[in-house]
C-alpha cells in the first residue's frame, strides 16, 4: 500500500475485504510519516479483493467517519507458481480510490512512487 506525496501527513487506512464472504481479511495502515506498508495475510488463488479506506485526521468536520470505496476489486493471480512467496498488489492512494479529497496544502503535483518499496525477500 502506497500513499501519494500528498498524504504523508496524514494516516490512511485500508480495510481488505473478501467480496464473496463480505469478512474482513485485514487493515492495512499506513501512519503519518510513511509513504508505504507492506502486509501479509492469508488468501488463495484468485480471490477477489475489495478496498475501503479512510483518513485520519480529517480536515474538514463533514469528512469524519468517511469511508472512500477502491475503483474496482482487485483478483489475485489464479494460481501459485513453483517458487512464489508472495504476491505484489500495487495499490495507490488516493489514485485508486474514489472521491478522495485533495489535502488543502496538497499542491497538485501528487505521486505514489512504488520504486522505494524494496522486493519481497524469497523465503
Amino acid at each position: 500500500m502506497v500513499k501519494d506525496s500528498c498524504w504523508t501527513k496524514y494516516n490512511v487506512s485500508v480495510d481488505v475485504i473478501d467480496p464473496v464472504t463480505s469478512s474482513k481479511l485485514l487493515t492495512v495502515t499506513v501512519p503519518s510519516g510513511k509513504s508505504w506498508v507492506r502486509e501479509t495475510f492469508d488468501c488463495h488463488a484468485a480471490q477477489g479483493l475489495i478496498y475501503i479506506a479512510k483518513f485520519n485526521p480529517v480536515f474538514w468536520k463533514n469528512d469524519a467517519g468517511k469511508t472512500y470505496q477502491g475503483l474496482r476489486n482487485w483478483f489475485l493471480p489464479g494460481a501459485i507458481n513453483p517458487g512464489d512467496t508472495a504476491w505484489t498488489i500495487p495499490v495507490c492512494y488516493p489514485k485508486d480510490f474514489s472521491e478522495v479529497p485533495l489535502p488543502p496544502e496538497a499542491d497538485g503535483n501528487c505521486k505514489c512512487d512504488f520504486s522505494v518499496i524494496p522486493p519481497v525477500e524469497p523465503k
